[in-house]
């Protein structure tokens, strides 16, 4: 309770000190956000008990982007804000429930796990919007672009790995598709090369028609961003892995 306590009274704090030049209409510093993934990411697992005990660049970052107003941002701006905002919205929903082991455990009634995680509110970009809303309504619906799927961490073992550093507008196409080729080689999420079906991360079938119109739509976009060596074969069959919703790091 303590923790929750200063946790908060930092946090508004950092808001009434970044409201103003938020509200200016200028892009947000990336840096707070920035200093955080430097202290507690590695190699993809992130320190969430570290993180909880030294919880102020996170909180500030989250103050700095409450009252933005991207939508007069250039597209590449709009996607590297929103992206930010919904990795760090999911860090600071971790470490206000010390020792969770799994998102989907938030909310959970008679042990059957729910989406209570996703659905909760908070304030960002001058609204109270949800991290459902931030991923399908504003980036899936307003950019129709499938390699933000790659960007995008909940906090989970077979989500793509959390970025080791803020998006932003200058790198964004050159960071999607490093983060696409990175994730596609990532045998614990796919199992791509050889002969046979596709084994692909359970993302290809849940978000199965951002990557394309037609029957193998999928096989063609990881063909475009494979670099294994060896052709990928678009019309092979495709199996999709089991998605471990385990913590992506520990306490």
């Amino acid at each position: 309770m303590r923790m929750r306590t200063t946790s908060l009274a930092l946090g508004l704090m950092f808001l009434t000190v970044a409201a103003p030049a938020a509200r200016a209409g200028a892009p947000v510093s990336s840096a707070a956000l920035d200093t955080v993934l430097a202290r507690h990411l590695s190699a993809g697992q992130v320190d969430y008990g570290a993180l909880a005990r030294d919880p102020g660049p996170l909180l500030r970052f989250l103050a700095e982007t409450s009252e933005a107003r991207p939508e007069a941002w250039p597209r590449e701006e709009r996607i590297a804000f929103w992206v930010n905002v919904y990795n760090a919205r999911v860090l600071d929903g971790v470490i206000r429930r010390p020792g969770s082991k799994s998102v989907l455990d938030v909310g959970k009634m008679l042990g059957v796990p729910t989406l209570g995680f996703f659905r909760e509110k908070g304030r960002s970009g001058g609204r109270r919007v949800s991290l459902n809303e931030i991923e399908h309504d504003i980036l899936r619906k307003g950019f129709g672009e499938a390699r933000l799927h790659f960007v995008l961490n909940c906090a989970s073992a077979s989500c793509p790995v959390l970025p080791e550093r803020a998006l932003r507008a200058a790198t964004l196409e050159a960071d999607l598709d490093a983060a696409t080729r990175d994730f596609l080689h990532d045998r614990t999420k796919n199992r791509i090369g050889g002969k046979g079906p596709l084994e692909l991360s359970a993302i290809f079938k849940w978000y199965r028609s951002d990557f394309g119109r037609g029957s193998n739509a999928v096989q063609q976009f990881v063909a475009r961003h494979w670099t294994g060596g060896i052709a990928i074969d678009t019309n092979a069959r495709i199996n999709h892995m089991d998605y471990d919703w385990a913590l992506n790091g520990h306490w």
